[in-house]
């Protein structure tokens, strides 16, 4: 029964960001939510553990390589400000041995401020947050990257520092990710709610939040994809139909 009331919270707010994501994907044909972006292969090192955290992947010194997607939110027009996302994943990060995401995006950095999403202007980059935190055994963690390098030729910058904050705590640094920027994008998705890390938990209220938008997201790719094997299967009829009729 305590997950109710956090469900109930969530709900509603989930449902509207889910209605707007189905809008926008249905409109754009495409990706609703984090349509425009670039992949990149990273290395996550560890240098300040926090083992009484309970997240298996910062408690050690360490090396950690990933794959990481930078992205336009909200797939605005080119010039125009958007909020900016960088997705996380460890590929043994998960509590089951499989893949861990963790998703940021741009936010505040101090106080209430940290809980709410900014647009940050075309080609400037800057600190991300997890936004929503996550339940550990220690309390509330919630996730900051911050630059630590300037961007080059267009792309995100290579480097930032990767903090965490306990409930509405100071930031702790923990380590640092050193990033390799491809020139394309990726299909793949990131779903930190399926893709948990180990050590963590989504509280009921984020569930509740999170989870629409997402189904929302995975319903447009399912019909864009249909869409677009049907236009391709007919496509290739009509190129045979003449030879047939010969």
């Amino acid at each position: 029964m305590t997950r109710v009331p956090g469900l109930a919270a969530g709900a509603l707010p989930g449902v509207a960001l889910a209605a707007a994501a189905l809008a926008a994907g249905l409109a754009r044909r495409d990706k609703p939510l984090h349509p425009v972006g670039r992949q990149g292969t990273a290395d996550l090192t560890v240098t300040d553990p926090v083992p009484g955290l309970g997240i298996d992947a910062l408690a050690h010194t360490g090396t950690h390589p990933c794959t990481v997607r930078w992205s336009r939110s909200m797939g605005l027009p080119e010039g125009w400000p958007d909020i900016e996302g960088m997705a996380l994943r460890l590929p043994t990060g998960g509590s089951d041995g499989g893949v861990a995401d963790v998703l940021l995006a741009s936010t505040g950095t101090h106080g209430p401020s940290r809980y709410l999403l900014l647009l940050r202007a075309a080609g400037r980059f800057g600190h991300q947050t997890s936004l929503l935190p996550v339940r550990t055994p220690t309390g509330p963690v919630t996730f900051m990257i911050a630059p630590d390098a300037e961007p080059s030729g267009g792309s995100p910058p290579a480097a930032y520092t990767l903090h965490i904050a306990v409930g509405a705590g100071d930031w702790v640094r923990v380590g640092r990710i050193e990033i390799t920027w491809s020139e394309h994008d990726t299909t793949e998705r990131f779903d930190p709610l399926t893709n948990q890390l180990a050590g963590t938990e989504q509280y009921p209220f984020v569930l509740a939040l999170r989870e629409p938008p997402y189904a929302a997201a995975r319903l447009v790719t399912r019909v864009g994809r249909a869409g677009r094997q049907r236009r391709a299967a007919a496509r290739r009829a009509g190129r045979r139909a003449p030879a047939a009729n010969r």
